[in-house]
């Protein structure tokens, strides 16, 4: 080959090689002067733990960002501490700067009109809306109306039997929401942080759950969550609940019933057992129809990670750990003493 075509190819080469190196200069600059693919402004949820990185990812993911890669780049070779940002709500500008984006979420530039609130673990979804309501950040009739409405993501089945589809994966959790926020973005939200902890839980226990499955766990995580006391017990009481369900026994959780009756009170009746609900234990065999609140991580983790033992009862001590046995002798002899005792 002559030294004139190899000239030639050389400076072809070189061209093609300027012109994307100047493209991507010419992009690069643009991310960084504008990065949101936006056109009006919008509130961003930072959780606790979030690193820069997570809150590319959540902007990607919602289809806000012009070139995540580009914008990870940039974080990485201007910020080395990429996790030193403070959680809150923040409003921003849809014209603002990667670097002001930034600085803003380091400082903790925190939009004024949100409220912090703190989701209890158990708290079914009616106990949710009175909460939200009493902050004024949305109406508790719209909520619940929203709740019935709301699209369902891929793991929730919809079943006509249950009160509410979403109930038990509005995690339960410290957020900041607006004040008058919709009812569509908090339980966007709610779900976006139950997706993260299924995920973190999945991979801490190194367990492949089926996405058909999930719902399951949930299901029992919630009346684990309802029926434990302590975080230690926990996995105990997720044990029983799997072994009465290997025996083909009823569960017998009187967490299911109150939620049947849609009742919040310290004693359980005869009569109340008696329920026909696709939620009482008592009633139907296996599984309720669905969850019955919001479990708490320790709870998730229960349910998907159960103590390994033959226990089949158990008595909820409030002063002091569950007793667990498989002998219904002894779990008979234990109830008796700790009525007595409860009795003097």
């Amino acid at each position: 080959m002559s030294k004139k075509v190899l000239l030639k190819i050389f400076s072809v080469l070189l061209i093609i090689f300027l012109i994307i190196g100047l493209t991507t200069f010419i992009l690069f600059e643009k991310v960084v002067s504008h990065p949101l693919n936006k056109n009006k402004n919008f509130v961003l949820y930072v959780n606790k733990g979030d690193s820069l990185y997570n809150i590319v990812d959540k902007l990607n993911k919602q289809g806000s960002l012009k070139n995540s890669f580009l914008t990870k780049l940039y974080i990485k070779n201007n910020y080395k501490n990429n996790t030193n940002i403070k959680p809150g709500t923040y409003e921003i500008s849809s014209n603002v700067s990667l670097q002001k984006l930034i600085d803003d979420l380091e400082k903790g530039i925190y939009n004024e009109n949100a409220v912090k609130v703190t989701i209890p673990e158990g708290y079914d979804i009616k106990q949710i809306a009175q909460l939200l309501d009493k902050n004024g950040i949305v109406k508790k009739d719209d909520f619940l109306s929203t709740c019935k409405d709301y699209k369902l993501p891929f793991y929730i089945k919809r079943d006509g039997e249950k009160r509410y589809a979403l109930e038990g994966y509005l995690f339960p959790d410290t957020y900041e929401f607006e004040k008058n926020s919709s009812s569509e973005e908090v339980i966007k939200i709610m779900l976006s942080r139950f997706e993260e902890v299924i995920t973190e839980i999945k991979k801490n226990n190194n367990k492949e759950i089926n996405d058909n499955n999930i719902e399951n766990f949930v299901t029992m995580a919630s009346i684990v969550e309802k029926e434990a006391l302590q975080d230690s017990d926990r996995p105990k009481v997720a044990s029983v609940f799997y072994n009465r369900l290997n025996k083909k026994m009823k569960l017998q959780s009187d967490a299911t019933v109150l939620y049947a009756l849609d009742a919040h009170k310290e004693v359980v009746r005869t009569n109340d057992l008696k329920v026909k609900s696709p939620y009482n234990t008592y009633y139907v065999e296996g599984l309720p129809v669905g969850p019955i609140c919001s479990p708490g991580k320790a709870s998730l983790e229960a349910a998907i990670n159960p103590e390994k033992s033959n226990n089949i009862y158990f008595i909820i001590i409030k002063d002091g750990p569950h007793f667990f046995t498989d002998n219904y002798s002894k779990f008979l002899d234990v109830k008796k003493q700790y009525i007595d005792s409860k009795l003097k």
